[in-house]
This record gives C-alpha cells, structure tokens and sequence, in this order.
C-alpha cells in the first residue's frame, strides 16, 4: 500500500525550506475505520455459504450506502416526479436536481452549468460521442485520459 511521506530538508538542528540534505519521514494520517465504512453499507452485511460477500463494481452499478439507500427512499416517497412540471412533486424533483448540480460543482470547483446527470455513464458517453462524431472528419484525433 502506498503510503504518503513528509518530504523536508534540513541544515543543522532547524528545519529550511532550502538544504542540502532530504529526509523523509511517514506522514502522519489518520487511520481509516474500515469496520465503520463498511457498516455503511448494508449490502456488505450479507453472508455467501457462512463467509462475507464480496462485491465489485460493474456495469449494472454499485453498492450503496445507507444514506444513499434512504435518499433514494425519501424521493421515491415524496417526490418521484418527472422536471419541469407544473406540480409540487415536479417542484421538489426540480429543486433536488439543482441542490445537487450545485454539491457537485461546489465539490469539483466549477460552474453548477458543467454538472450534467443522466440514466448511466453507457448512456451519457454514447450521447456524448455522438455530439462529437457530427464535426469529427477523417484524420482528427481524440485523446482521452
């Protein structure tokens, strides 16, 4: 596993910035309560022949944690509408949608206009090379990281 290190350089006794010898130390970091995030997810509880399941993620999606599940459970209950409606269930879906554009883009430091949501990735990257493939001409190039 890769651990992170204190990079620092020193000149006698004293820690500077500028140095002719490097030392390096582990980081300090907290460690991670692995018991605690997997009770998050209650998909991780369930036994397989008496031992602990193991999922992984895949095209039909991914485990969910709790807070997702009752999420999900709220919408379904109270709101489960389609956008840009004239109703207070559409309203309520419309307003979910931009609280969470903007969590997004506040997460990823950008505009809420560069947040998109769709069915699934499949859908939304088909879509997305089918934009791109009506001025795409022969010889140009795409790069992808």
């Amino acid at each position: 596993m890769f651990a992170p290190y204190n990079i620092f350089e020193t000149k006698g006794n004293s820690k500077h910035k500028m140095s002719s010898t490097l030392h390096m130390q582990p980081a300090t970091t907290p460690d991670l309560d692995s018991a605690w995030i997997r009770a998050q997810f209650p998909s991780l509880q369930q036994k397989v022949n008496g031992q602990a399941a193991i999922f992984f993620d895949g095209p039909a999606g991914t485990q969910a944690p709790q807070q997702v599940i009752d999420g999900i459970t709220g919408y379904l209950l109270h709101s489960n509408a389609n956008n840009c409606g004239a109703f207070a269930t559409s309203k309520r879906t419309d307003e979910t949608i931009a609280e969470a554009r903007t969590a997004m883009a506040d997460f990823l430091n950008c505009s809420s206009r560069e947040i998109t949501f769709g069915p699934n990735m499949t859908t939304l990257t088909f879509g997305l090379s089918r934009g791109i493939a009506r001025d795409l001409k022969p010889g140009d190039e795409i790069l992808t990281t």
